[in-house]
């Protein structure tokens, strides 16, 4: 059964039928990209709407995928809309996801979260490529080692495997 369509005269504030607060973007022009891989890639929440861009698009989704809305003029009628397109999604920062280091994990499990720290460790890749990353760690060395260890796994969204230059900066 496909999802309920509902006319909202706003975009962002509380959806009128359900109350809830948080809704995410969809995003068109997706192909076969799934939720996982756009939060991952882009760092962004969205919900995918695939290639075909219906006529009366729905512009955002309720969180708990129950209802999509679409925008309508306070009189009922279709208002125009622009939407959002994989092609034009420009990626949020590294920073905007935060990485726990397994020993940071550890302290917190044990009552020793004072132990943990926030770090930036700023990595750049055998590419050139350039990025900050946001890390709990135990120290310096945990906050580095997490970072390299994401660079290698690909989850930072980097092409390069391997860091030639690291700096960690711990935040206050």
């Amino acid at each position: 059964m496909p999802t309920p369509i509902a006319k909202a005269t706003y975009h962002w504030g509380q959806a009128p039928l359900i109350g809830f607060r948080e809704r995410v973007v969809i995003i068109y022009g997706s192909d076969d990209m799934m939720e996982i891989k756009y939060l991952l890639e882009y760092r962004k929440e969205g919900m995918m709407g695939g290639d075909n861009i219906p006529r009366r698009p729905p512009l955002w989704e309720c969180v708990c995928g129950c209802r999509r809305f679409r925008k309508v003029n306070r009189d009922g009628t279709d208002a125009p809309v622009k939407v959002k397109m994989l092609k034009n999604v420009r990626k949020a920062p590294a920073t905007r996801i935060n990485w726990e280091s397994n020993m940071a994990i550890d302290a917190v499990g044990k009552n020793e979260g004072s132990k943990t720290h926030h770090y930036r460790v700023e990595v750049r890749t055998e590419l050139g490529e350039k990025e900050i990353v946001s890390v709990t760690a135990v120290d310096e060395q945990d906050a580095e080692d997490m970072a390299l260890s994401l660079v290698m796994k690909g989850a930072v969204g980097l092409k390069g495997r391997a860091c030639t230059y690291n700096v960690v900066v711990e935040e206050e």
